[in-house]
């Protein structure tokens, strides 16, 4: 099994081809807990790709109350394999993310990227392996990398300009960070808001 150190500050190695940036400083808020912000219910999606933007609220107001921690409740992420009670925000420049572990061990790692100002199409996958994807009605990306055999990412296209990301890594292949991040996106996509096309 491959240990992995330096949880708190591992944030950029992890996040890798979802951030596209260098980040200088890593901060974490107490594991387990989101932080409180307004937010809004992302909805549902449609089979037509529509928003589910609700109440008259713009796909930025409602993207801008997204909360990574809080799109998922405990009961999804137990089914998903992994323990609610290690769920870690960061947000640290471009970081905005919700990390969760098998506990008490720390790997698999899970983390779920909403990037509300960065879109999918510029992101620098150059020495990438990447295969057009769906998610529901979502367009998305399959991304893994040959110098991380136990990684996978899959990114979603949430409107022109953002993009939502969920990484399994520090798994024991690729096929089953592959198999568990699809099983995540899966369950995610529905709660994402998306913008009108």
């Amino acid at each position: 099994m491959i240990v992995w150190k330096s949880r708190q500050c591992g944030v950029a190695a992890i996040a890798g081809v979802a951030l596209l940036t260098i980040v200088t400083a890593c901060t974490s808020q107490t594991p387990g807990q989101a932080l409180n912000a307004p937010t809004s219910d992302p909805g549902s999606s449609d089979m037509t790709g529509m928003s589910p933007v609700e109440d008259g609220l713009s796909f930025e107001d409602e993207l801008a109350g997204v909360l990574p921690c809080e799109l998922l409740d405990d009961d999804q992420i137990i089914e998903l394999g992994f323990d609610p009670s290690t769920a870690e925000f960061d947000d640290v420049g471009v970081v905005y993310m919700c990390q969760y572990t098998v506990s008490p061990v720390e790997t698999p790692l899970l983390s779920i990227n909403v990037d509300r100002d960065w879109p999918m199409d510029d992101l620098n996958l150059t020495n990438f392996n990447t295969v057009e994807h769906q998610v529901g009605p979502l367009r998305a990306l399959l991304i893994t990398d040959d110098r991380e055999p136990n990684k996978c990412q899959i990114s979603m296209e949430l409107g022109e300009s953002a993009h939502a990301t969920v990484i399994v890594s520090f798994t024991e292949s690729r096929e089953e960070a592959c198999e568990s991040a699809e099983r995540v996106a899966g369950v995610l996509e529905p709660e994402l808001p998306r913008e009108a096309r």
